[in-house]
């Protein structure tokens, strides 16, 4: 699907031009100024066998952690927003799909074969790859393991994993110590070097390239 984006400015919300194109794994990267916005305008209609899809990947989400799920976190929120990300940029639906579903096996009952099971082996190879391995008790060692074993199974996981990053980042710092903080940013900062092979030409990779300096300041203004 090739998706055309168009450039309005807020100093002239009525001119509305379209202005080109990208795939359907990307988002356009334009502004006017410091005035614009980017609105993205599919050229088909959704479809409807795969949204059907992830909405049953939306209340096995949820079921799972009502009934099994174990952190006090709002992981069904953060989840949600995961998939829902992936969704709108245009990603393939197993990624979609994975990317509500990558908490999973970290934070409930459920193991991966039931994931397999109901959604099949890509979606539960990418939930296995973006969860902890519980023998490893390290902080920072245990997200680098998750992130080699992205890039070992390929791009899947590492556009979930992107999208998980761009959204927990907005949490680093947050009542954790000084280590756990200087940790944060240099595992954001790995992913991101090490990603770019995998998704660098697309608009998750550059979103989070354009968010670590902000992450950073920030996290540093905490310490």
């Amino acid at each position: 699907m090739v998706t055309e984006y168009v450039d309005i400015s807020y100093q002239d919300k009525e001119q509305v031009e379209v202005v080109g194109s990208v795939r359907d794994d990307s988002q356009a990267v334009l502004c006017k100024g410091n005035f614009a916005t980017r609105l993205l305008l599919p050229t088909r209609m959704r479809d409807l066998e795969e949204d059907e899809k992830i909405e049953r990947a939306i209340q096995f989400l949820v079921h799972s952690f009502e009934s099994s799920g174990d952190n006090p976190k709002p992981v069904i929120l953060h989840s949600t927003r995961v998939g829902i990300d992936l969704y709108h940029r245009g990603y393939e639906t197993h990624i979609v799909i994975s990317g509500f579903l990558h908490d999973l096996l970290e934070d409930t009952d459920v193991a991966a074969d039931e994931i397999r099971s109901k959604f099949g082996d890509d979606v539960a190879s990418v939930v296995e790859a973006t969860s902890f391995d519980e023998n490893i008790d390290d902080y920072l060692e245990r997200h680098l393991d998750i992130y080699v074993r992205c890039f070992e199974l390929g791009r899947s996981a590492v556009a979930v994993k992107a999208a998980d990053i761009l959204d927990n980042s907005d949490y680093y710092g947050l009542g954790d110590s000084e280590e756990r903080q200087e940790n944060q940013i240099e595992k954001m900062s790995y992913f991101i070097d090490e990603s770019e092979p995998y998704i660098g030409d697309e608009d998750l990779h550059l979103e989070l390239q354009d968010k670590f300096p902000v992450v950073r300041e920030r996290v540093k203004n905490d310490v």
